[in-house]
């Protein structure tokens, strides 16, 4: 039997094409796992007229991690920053993954905490590659591929 991981989905509203582009390439990789039964949670799930700041609190205390989309865009959003984040980042925090989806200047731009952890980038021929720097089909592909190895070598090191 599959164990159920449940990932709550971080990522700035601006960035929802590219996040959609880069979550159905994962989930492609996700869903054959042998050893998870994956659930992600984003919260274009939310219905109208249901209270989106009450569901989305909902999913956080459900979750089991975080998977961060990283972008300029998302380090500066206050919801995220205030409401996100800390369920991840700190003492007491949620396992958290994050992902540059689109590149950020580790030195210069401020984390919040997120620096902590080790971000997931493919190596380049010239440095550091995030989603949006995988220019071609092949690429964007081999990013999820990859990024789906590391989750299950994290997984599978907890007891």
């Amino acid at each position: 039997m599959k164990r159920i991981v449940r990932f709550f989905v971080s990522y700035a509203r601006r960035n929802k094409r590219r996040a959609d582009e880069f979550l159905e390439r994962l989930e492609e990789q996700l869903r054959p796992s042998k050893q998870y039964d994956y659930r992600l949670w984003r919260d274009t799930g939310i219905l109208p007229g249901e209270d989106w700041d009450r569901e989305i609190h909902a999913a956080l205390d459900e979750s089991d991690w975080g998977l961060v989309l990283v972008t300029p865009t998302l380090l500066t959003r206050d919801y995220v920053l205030r409401e996100e984040l800390p369920k991840y980042v700190g003492h007491e925090a949620k396992p958290v993954i994050p992902v540059l989806l689109e590149p950020v200047d580790l030195a210069r731009h401020d984390l919040h905490g997120l620096e902590a952890h080790q971000l997931f980038s493919l190596d380049g021929p010239r440095g550091l590659l995030a989603y949006a720097d995988c220019r071609d089909d092949r690429t964007r592909r081999r990013f999820a591929e990859e990024l789906f190895r590391q989750i299950e070598r994290r997984l599978d090191k907890l007891p």
